[in-house]
């Protein structure tokens, strides 16, 4: 009696194997029957060049492989009001089937902390595959701006080239002006980090901030080693350990409540490269895009193009990011309302 039941549930837990592995192979067959013949399009909050189009188009690169049916990869730029276009349409709009996802800028994020009506989605419903990198921001000054320290800031017009209201370009320093005291001004409708840097090329502006230090590293880096740009200040929750020299802008906040409203601004920097799918899109597809995502992001042939693209590479898991984007919800409203009148205007 002992033995066959022995025996029997020996069977039964190689049945139950089998069932395991043949619904795991039948999910993979199912979505190579799916993505096979199709494309994924992943849509970008800024425009060609720019620093979000740099890590999309390296991970696309890659992606391909790691999907069954190995789709084809389809980059759309949406560079429309600072990503909140994007956004948006990744939320409403966008097929919720696994073809379409996109990279969410921290800041339009942020937007939904302020309730600006221009949202229309919920940050914490997207269904978070990866965030590729957390960073840090920079400010850059042309030579002829006479800006050499960030103590010069108090003192010299920085003119401050962006793209619109909700991208970091024209946030952080509107904040660093009416929180700082710094002497900033802010002009708009420059479609990317490249177009900025032509217009400080150009005598239009002569500084830039909401340059992350990975954009600077693979864009900017060179620029400043052949002195046509200066690299003076870096703002963030933490300093880049490659730049410990270089200021915070964080410790230039001088009382608690400076410091709280800076922290919260600073905040999106740590949901650096983002890729949402929409809500509503099958969990075993989201699933699957995670895993593809961690896969690439593994895959030394990824890893060495984005070693020479000079993109860094600090990533955060789907449940990680979800955790993150979370932790946006949770300062004070007096706070939240506080920093709205500020950069949300």
């Amino acid at each position: 009696m002992n033995e066959r039941f022995c025996i029997s549930a020996l069977a039964l837990g190689f049945a139950s194997m089998f069932l395991v592995v043949g619904a795991s192979t039948g999910a993979a067959e199912n979505a190579g029957a799916f993505y096979a013949g199709r494309s994924l399009t992943i849509s970008v909050p800024n425009a060609a060049g720019g620093g979000y189009d740099t890590y999309v188009r390296t991970l696309a690169q890659y992606l391909r492989r790691h999907i069954p049916g190995h789709p084809a990869i389809v980059v759309q730029n949406i560079p429309a009001a600072g990503g909140m276009v994007m956004a948006n349409q990744l939320y409403v709009t966008a097929p919720k089937d696994g073809t379409y996802i996109g990279m969410v800028r921290g800041t339009v994020l942020e937007e939904e902390v302020f309730k600006n009506s221009q949202v229309q989605f919920e940050g914490r419903k997207f269904n978070w595959l990866v965030n590729m990198n957390s960073d840090v921001d920079t400010c850059v000054v042309s030579p002829s701006s006479g800006i050499k320290t960030i103590s010069d800031f108090y003192v010299k017009q920085a003119v401050a080239a962006a793209s619109g209201v909700g991208a970091q370009s024209y946030s952080f320093p509107i904040a660093y002006q009416k929180i700082l005291g710094m002497k900033f001004k802010v002009i708009s409708g420059y479609r990317g980090t490249p177009d900025r840097i032509i217009a400080m090329e150009r005598g239009e502006v002569n500084s830039a901030c909401g340059i992350t230090i990975s954009t600077f590293r693979s864009q900017v880096a060179g620029l400043a080693r052949a002195g046509k740009v200066l690299l003076v200040a870096q703002a963030g929750l933490h300093k880049d350990p490659r730049y410990p020299d270089l200021p915070n802008m964080l410790d230039e906040a001088k009382t608690p409540q400076a410091k709280q409203m800076m922290r919260l601004l600073l905040a999106p920097l740590a949901l650096g490269r983002p890729i949402a799918a929409p809500p509503g899109t099958a969990s075993d597809r989201v699933a699957l895009l995670r895993k593809a995502m961690a896969d690439t992001l593994a895959d030394p042939d990824f890893q060495a193009l984005a070693k020479k693209v000079r993109i860094d590479v600090q990533s955060m898991t789907g449940a990680e990011t979800a955790k993150a984007v979370d932790t946006m919800f949770e300062a004070p409203p007096a706070v939240v309302a506080q920093l709205k009148s500020i950069v949300g205007e």
